[in-house]
């Protein structure tokens, strides 16, 4: 069963690698005979950019910054304690995050907070990019869990010449429970790859990564439920 696993999930990966890839050739073609990128309307409000397979993405506009936030939302058939489960099951997250290489805890300070390293591939010409970022579970109760993750600059994991350190601006889960074995999943994600990728570059990628975290996550609790 988990090379099934693994196997459906790398080709959902390779399908979003190919988009970004021929949005990337695009770029680059764009920056060598134009050399301009397209302007953005500044809009602060939800707007929803994507509703596919149960599955709804939103976006809005941050200030000083071109780069989107986006939101994304699915209902899973799995208690909020199991969905929190694979949450915190780092050895096993390259298995259904898209592109995630590695991932591994930096710091422990308690069983609700601690500084996470994550190692993401990315498509040529890319350099993979990593994150250092702190988790805390902020709310703790029976019917809702909020997980937030925010980067931090640590001595414990400097920074890689063959890799480039993006940066977290805002990301989180918040599960809710809607009955014992339904859960409302949401994902804010808000993240600055850095490098030389355009902002509107960035965004398609902040459009498409939220809602393909959450496929996946659905799929993996799906499979799980299938195995007891």
């Amino acid at each position: 069963m988990r090379k099934y696993i693994i196997k459906n999930y790398t080709t959902g990966a390779a399908d979003l690698w190919r988009l970004v890839s021929l949005h990337m050739l695009f770029a680059l073609l764009s920056m060598v005979f134009v050399n301009i990128a397209p302007a953005n309307t500044y809009i602060k409000e939800w707007r929803l950019v994507k509703d596919d397979e149960a599955i709804q993405v939103y976006v809005i506009d941050v200030e000083n910054t071109d780069i989107v936030k986006a939101r994304s939302v699915v209902i899973v058939k799995a208690s909020l304690e199991r969905v929190k489960s694979v949450l915190n099951d780092i050895s096993h997250r390259h298995e259904w995050v898209p592109f995630l290489k590695q991932s591994s805890i930096i710091e422990k300070y308690s069983e609700n907070s601690r500084i996470e390293y994550s190692l993401f591939s990315a498509p040529w010409p890319a350099s993979d990019r990593d994150f250092v970022y702190t988790l805390e579970l902020k709310t703790n109760d029976a019917h809702k869990h909020i997980y937030e993750m925010q980067s931090v600059v640590t001595s414990a994991m400097p920074e890689n010449s063959d890799r480039i350190r993006g940066e977290i601006y805002e990301s989180r889960y918040i599960l809710t429970a809607i009955e014992d074995e339904l859960t409302r999943v949401e994902l804010i994600y808000h993240a600055d790859p850095k490098g030389w990728l355009p902002d509107w570059i960035i965004n398609i990628i902040q459009k498409a990564l939220p809602y393909k975290i959450l496929k996946n996550l659905r799929h993996r609790l799906n499979e799980q439920a299938q195995d007891v």
